[in-house]
């Protein structure tokens, strides 16, 4: 059975997907019991023979500060937990991002991942690790998800602060970046380094070029994007069941290494 794993960074991110796909809390028998990763499964099949089962991680609460554990370090340690205990055909970093008006970003529209993940934060000035210090780790080509279901392609570029310095605007556009936030370009590193297919969907909660005062516009506009997170998600799936007889594990990898 082909599965689909998504990494979410909040919990208020993904309960409407939750909810939506019957999904079911999963512990598993491992080391992971000490972590406040949070696992939820289950089977989705539509009205063909195809079933998918359908995982998601979230980081959890941090244990001293009792917030949603967002940013890269925790997104990556979800990542790696849940290729290690679901072996997922596809990773998926789902969640939201500020995006910029000039690129014909609004509230709540919803991206596909294009060609690349980067960092716009890990500045290293140093040979090699310069370029180590930017990402660019590949996308799953989902063009054909785009296509289908009318959505627009960006790359992707994180961090680990809400709010940014020009340095970061500097990266991001010279990454070719319209989309910043703080997990996708971690989740596509353990994508990376485990051969595991991954893209990601985000919707915008903060318009970076009209309101730069990103945390009371991430707060305001939040609500907005999941709605919207959850309802194209939900349609996302529905695609990649329709179109998975098409796909194997070596096809999804050539994609990858098309991108890389």
């Amino acid at each position: 059975m082909p599965k689909l794993s998504f990494i979410m960074a909040m919990e208020s991110e993904a309960q409407g997907l939750i909810d939506a796909l019957g999904l079911r809390p999963f512990v598993p028998q491992s080391f992971y019991k000490r972590l406040p990763l949070k696992f939820y499964r289950g089977i989705y099949q539509d009205h063909s023979t195809c079933s998918f089962e359908l995982t998601i991680t979230i980081p959890g609460k941090d244990p001293r500060y009792q917030v949603d554990s967002i940013g890269t370090e925790p997104a990556a340690v979800a990542a790696f937990a849940t290729v290690r205990e679901f072996q997922p055909d596809i990773l998926v970093s789902a969640g939201t991002a500020g995006s910029f008006a000039k690129h014909g970003a609004f509230i709540g529209r919803v991206y596909l991942s294009d060609s690349a993940f980067y960092f716009h934060d890990h500045r290293i000035p140093l040979p090699g690790w310069d370029k180590f210090g930017e990402g660019a780790y590949p996308s799953l080509d989902v063009s054909y998800l785009a296509r289908e279901l009318s959505l627009p392609l960006g790359n992707i570029s994180s961090g680990n602060s809400l709010d940014f310095i020009d340095q970061d605007l500097a990266a991001i556009a010279a990454h070719g970046a319209i989309l910043k936030e703080m997990e996708a370009t971690a989740v596509a590193w353990v994508g990376y380094i485990t051969d595991t297919p991954m893209f990601a969907i985000k919707s915008v909660t903060n318009l970076i070029d009209i309101h730069p005062d990103s945390p009371s516009e991430f707060e305001k506009n939040f609500t907005t994007a999941v709605t919207s997170l959850t309802e194209k998600t939900l349609a996302i799936i529905d695609a990649f069941v329709r179109n998975w007889q098409g796909f194997t594990r070596a096809t999804l990898l050539q994609d990858i290494d098309s991108n890389s």
